[in-house]
């Protein structure tokens, strides 16, 4: 296999929660792209529909799920469904995260009700995710979680949000290390600023003022887009990164 083609993903299979905007959208298009057929997850049937649109576009094979990651029979219902409609489950994207109010909780006044909301958004559907989908892979198979630079420095306004995605790393390590015998890899990307509808609500702000007010603090000048990301899921996803697990990439414009 030549270098190129250890990059593309003819043949796999992918679900990508959080799949409907922003940078799961990206990730999704990215690997149908590359040859994945591609479902997307998320909670309005709106979002995934046309999505799904844009993957058929690209010639791949799609699949519009909705549902709510916190409700547990979401996500196994949803892997069942890419196994018996795609005929199998090779790339799990663990994406859907975020924070559902949009506002800042600091750490010495967020209410319980919040922090739990917090862990079971970012954390712990992730890992139920990773588990539900290393159950239904056959013949080796990529995990991929997506987290957030919060997780890898202070966060003031955000500490459940950096907390989970901390604990995000540190499952995905001992995941990637469990699941090695059976060719199973299990990896995290770290964004930093990316601009998403997101980001706009959380910070009340539009694209040209999120670049002016991050873009000089940001060693490469910009803030990112999804497609930033998407490339590091692209090769995570790839025959390239078949040696390659327990590892956590910041795509951030710099350290």
């Amino acid at each position: 296999m030549g270098m190129h083609e250890r990059f593309r993903l003819d043949g796999k299979v992918a679900l990508v929660t959080g799949g409907g905007k922003g940078i799961g959208r990206g990730i999704a298009l990215a690997l149908a792209e590359c040859g994945a057929d591609v479902a997307v997850l998320a909670r309005r049937q709106a979002d995934v529909d046309a999505v799904a649109k844009e993957i058929e576009a690209r010639g791949r094979r799609a699949l519009a799920i909705s549902g709510d990651v916190l409700d547990d029979a979401v996500i196994p219902a949803a892997l069942d469904r890419v196994v018996a409609e795609l005929g199998a489950i090779d790339i799990m994207v663990n994406n859907a995260g975020g924070n559902l109010d949009r506002k800042q909780h600091p750490l010495p006044v967020i209410t319980l009700q919040k922090w739990d909301e917090q862990i079971s958004l970012n954390l712990r559907h992730k890992w139920f995710g990773s588990q539900q989908a290393a159950a239904r892979m056959k013949n080796g198979g990529r995990i991929i979680n997506i987290v957030s630079v919060a997780a890898l420095h202070a966060s003031p306004g955000f500490g459940a949000y950096s907390t989970a995605n901390n604990g995000v790393i540190a499952m995905s390590r001992t995941l990637a290390v469990e699941l090695a015998p059976r060719g199973i890899t299990v990896n995290c990307i770290a964004p930093g600023i990316i601009f998403t509808e997101m980001l706009a609500e959380t910070l009340n702000v539009n694209e040209e003022q999120a670049g002016g007010a991050f873009g000089g603090s940001i060693p490469l000048g910009r803030v990112g887009s999804p497609e930033d990301t998407a490339a590091a899921a692209v090769f995570f996803a790839s025959p390239a990164a078949e040696w390659t697990t327990g590892q956590c990439i910041s795509v951030a414009g710099g350290p």
